[in-house]
């Protein structure tokens, strides 16, 4: 593990963590908000207590302020002060003096200590303004112990929140950390294929994040499956391939050790020769077929593409006719028969089954047919008057490397095992059947794509 996976795993943190920060710093959000607008209520109701006080001792004191300044400075006292300056510029005042201020209600500072004064002129006469104010200090003292208070309690109702968030967090977080578990304890080799309970506890996330799980393993026991098929499906065909590829090369090095080691004369040589190139054709053959094999069996939904049946099955049969000349096929195709497919396999499909009828079956003739039936499929057929194939080997022949009792020799045996395979790739299904022609009759059974099966097809009949 590299420095920044490590980081990367020390930044990490239990959901539950995170479900407590988050309820922390939501309340801090709300808290901060709540104790910003309860301080400011306390200070402004602590001013509002001040002035009222001032407006009760104003309407005693303004009725004589000289009088009420007087009064006052016999008992100094600091919680209250009082100034009077007169339009000559006299004044009277407490040993307090209040600074010049408009009229209205201030709060000011005055030797150290804070004073909230009211100014006025009513009911005095012109150009006599009257300053009167009381201590703020203990008032201070007051809204400074409330402010410590609220944030006292502020810290508190945080860290309750952090507390709650931590305990009921758990218990929502407990469906998710059971599966977790569940997930953990789980073996792929005996738990394979089976699903997870979807027990969320009425909780909506934890039930859809069991089902995502159990759609998840669902693939990967599929996959795991689908790849175990595969390797023995590899393995096996690695095998048989083997085995059928070192007849011919055996063959072939008896050839050369024979052409080599003896003193042989033009026929010898010449026959040795032919059989050489026998053997070399079909190493070539069968490598080629199992070329194709391998390439129909990595092709996937996305290579499917519109595909013309009709003229499909046109172009082979006159590339059949161009290869073997003895061999007339004629054409029973429906018009406009265009489904998804993939076009190369298909064509391979009915270039091998003509292939098959001429190399094999030694047929001179041949009807190929295509037409839609009534449920939905897309129907070839491919009729011959050749030599047929016996009921009993009709399933066998579409094996790979079988080759059948009335086979020619020097055929590598996978010719219809190709075709039964791009029926598979399409969906459908191959089978042999009696033909019209005296021979045999290939049919290819493929669901038509471009119009809605109503009838399940049989996939184990061949």
């Amino acid at each position: 593990m590299n420095a920044r996976e490590e980081s990367r795993r020390r930044r990490s943190y239990s959901l539950r963590t995170r479900v407590a920060a988050a309820a922390a710093l939501g309340a801090t959000i709300i808290v901060a908000v709540l104790s910003w607008i309860t301080i400011y209520a306390i200070e402004r109701n602590n001013l509002t207590q001040a002035d009222q006080q001032l407006r009760v001792a104003s309407q005693i004191a303004l009725i004589e302020p000289v009088i009420s300044v007087t009064v006052l400075g016999v008992v100094p006292h600091k919680s209250m002060a009082m100034t009077v300056r007169n339009a000559d510029g006299s004044m009277a005042s407490t040993s307090v003096q209040l600074p010049v201020l408009p009229e209205g209600n201030h709060t000011v500072t005055v030797d150290g200590d804070t004073y909230r004064v009211l100014t006025t002129s009513e009911n005095q006469p012109a150009g006599r303004v009257v300053s009167m104010g009381i201590s703020m200090t203990q008032t201070e003292e007051q809204t400074a112990a409330q402010r410590r208070f609220v944030l006292l309690s502020a810290v508190a109702a945080v860290a309750a929140a952090a507390g709650l968030g931590w305990l009921f967090g758990g218990r929502a977080v407990r469906p998710i950390v059971h599966l977790t578990r569940q997930v953990d304890r789980r073996d792929p080799t005996e738990d394979s294929g089976t699903p997870l309970p979807v027990d969320g506890s009425g909780v909506m996330e934890a039930e859809k994040l069991a089902e995502a799980v159990n759609m998840m393993l669902e693939r990967l026991d599929r996959a795991q499956a689908q790849t175990a098929a595969a390797l023995e499906t590899a393995r096996d065909f690695a095998a048989v391939s083997a085995h059928e590829l070192r007849t011919p090369l055996t063959a072939m090095r008896t050839d050369l050790e024979v052409l080599r080691t003896l003193d042989l004369d033009e026929a010898q040589r010449t026959e040795i020769l032919a059989d050489l190139h026998r053997s070399q054709n079909r190493v070539e053959s069968t490598l080629s077929a199992l070329e194709r094999l391998a390439r129909g069996d990595l092709t996937s939904e996305r290579d499917h593409v519109d595909t013309d049946v009709a003229e499909l099955c046109d172009a082979a049969a006159h590339d059949a006719m161009r290869h073997f000349p003895e061999l007339k096929v004629r054409l029973n195709v429906e018009g406009e028969l265009v489904t998804r497919g993939l076009p190369t396999g298909l064509r391979l499909a009915v270039d091998n089954a003509l292939t098959n009828s001429a190399r094999h079956g030694k047929a001179t003739e041949a009807l190929v047919s295509a037409h839609r039936d009534p449920n939905g499929y897309i129907v070839i057929s491919i009729d011959d008057n050749g030599a047929g194939i016996p009921p009993g080997e009709r399933r066998a022949v579409f094996e790979r490397f079988f080759r059948g009792s009335r086979a020619s020799k020097g055929g590598s045996g996978l010719g219809l095992a190709l075709v039964a395979q791009q029926a598979q790739l399409h969906g459908g299904r191959a089978y042999f059947d009696d033909g019209q022609l005296g021979g045999v009759r290939l049919v290819l059974v493929l669901p038509d794509r471009s119009a809605p099966v109503t009838e399940p097809l049989d996939l184990r009949q061949h």
